[in-house]
């Protein structure tokens, strides 16, 4: 599995024996191996923020989650959001975009898969059965790539079993990753979403680093599509620079056109946002970056997002290139306010 590059693997003492563990180590051989109390307390060495944080890209910790392994998503007050289940099954992941909220989110940047399956799928039974009159979600790539570890864990074809047993709710699989080869082996379910984040490749280039291209992500949906999935399209975060709308025209152009739309479920879209703690690690990482540049404000749930006519005018045109390229598609805004949901009416169904 050299597309890790890995040079070490923490494992937590109480996990050592896990039939995961077992089989993530009979694939990832001949690394260098530390057994530890709890992943929390990973401390990853180095001269620099920057440097931290690319050495701790070179580990991987398998552990196990205590308390919280299905969490309600609730959107903080002032933004417009739906009630949806998201499953922690991992945090933080094997590529390094320079926008992730994850840089400030954790005690460490160490990308760790969780092994207590048992567990997080009773979890999820459990929620199910509590809310079997209701149309949930559930979204598995909220603090990591859904997808990125999925050829050694395995994890999505036990998430596909459970969730074909309950068909008035909807898992949502959300990945940047070309790591597709359990999808393709399983027969899928109506309910269950695969969804890529996908990006212009010069933003890919300047800052989504150690991610997928372009290509290789439209590769993969279009294989899980033939394969029979639903796929999500989303954008998000969109990056504002002199040249954007091009970029972004572009690439919507080559999706609705080799990707079936009558499979895909949504495109979402949502701006670039960020906490000032998310900034300051920006900065540190790379003092020269100009992701930053641009006019940012405050917003109710204390997240700096670019000025409202700005993004508001961002969404529109992109959402104009999308209706005129395809009427049906459901269209949606991610963590946004009433303001700006409304100033999209007439675009958003």
């Amino acid at each position: 599995m050299s597309k890790y590059q890995l040079k070490r693997i923490f494992i937590e003492k109480d996990v050592a024996d896990s039939s995961v563990t077992r089989q993530i180590l009979s694939i990832l051989s001949d690394i260098e191996i530390e057994y530890i109390d709890d992943y929390k307390n990973i401390n990853v060495d180095g001269a620099t923020t920057d440097d931290v944080f690319k050495k701790s890209k070179e580990c991987l910790a398998i552990a196990g989650k205590k308390g919280g392994l299905v969490k309600e998503f609730r959107c903080r007050g002032g933004i417009v959001g739906n009630t949806e289940y998201f499953i922690s099954h991992g945090n933080n992941c094997s590529f390094d975009c320079e926008y992730c909220f994850l840089q400030c989110y954790f005690d460490n940047a160490v990308p760790t898969v969780f092994v207590n399956h048992d567990e997080i799928l009773d979890e999820i039974k459990n929620v199910l059965l509590a809310e079997a009159e209701k149309r949930i979600v559930f979204h598995a790539g909220e603090l990591c790539d859904a997808m990125a570890f999925d050829d050694l864990t395995g994890l999505s074809c036990k998430l596909i079993q459970l969730f074909s047993e309950y068909p008035n709710a909807r898992l949502e699989l959300r990945t940047k990753t070309t790591t597709i080869e359990n999808l393709l082996n399983l027969k899928p379910a109506d309910n269950i979403v695969v969804s890529w984040t996908f990006s212009p490749q010069v933003i890919i280039d300047n800052h989504e680093h150690k991610a997928p291209s372009l290509e290789e992500r439209l590769c993969a949906a279009v294989d899980v599509q033939k394969a029979g999935y639903n796929i999500g399209i989303c954008l998000d975060p969109i990056i504002l620079r002199d040249d954007w709308f091009d970029h972004y025209k572009a690439m919507l152009e080559m999706l609705i056109e080799r990707l079936n739309m009558e499979s895909v479920k949504f495109i979402s879209l949502g701006g670039f946002r960020y906490l000032p703690s998310l900034s300051k690690v920006i900065k540190e990482r790379d003092p020269q970056t100009n992701l930053l540049l641009n006019e940012f404000v405050p917003c109710v749930d204390g997240k700096h997002r670019y000025f409202r006519p700005i993004r508001v005018e961002a969404y529109k045109e992109i959402g104009t290139v999308i209706r005129a390229l395809n009427k049906d598609v459901k269209i949606s805004l991610c963590m946004e306010t009433p303001e700006v949901w409304n100033s999209m009416k007439d675009i958003l169904k």
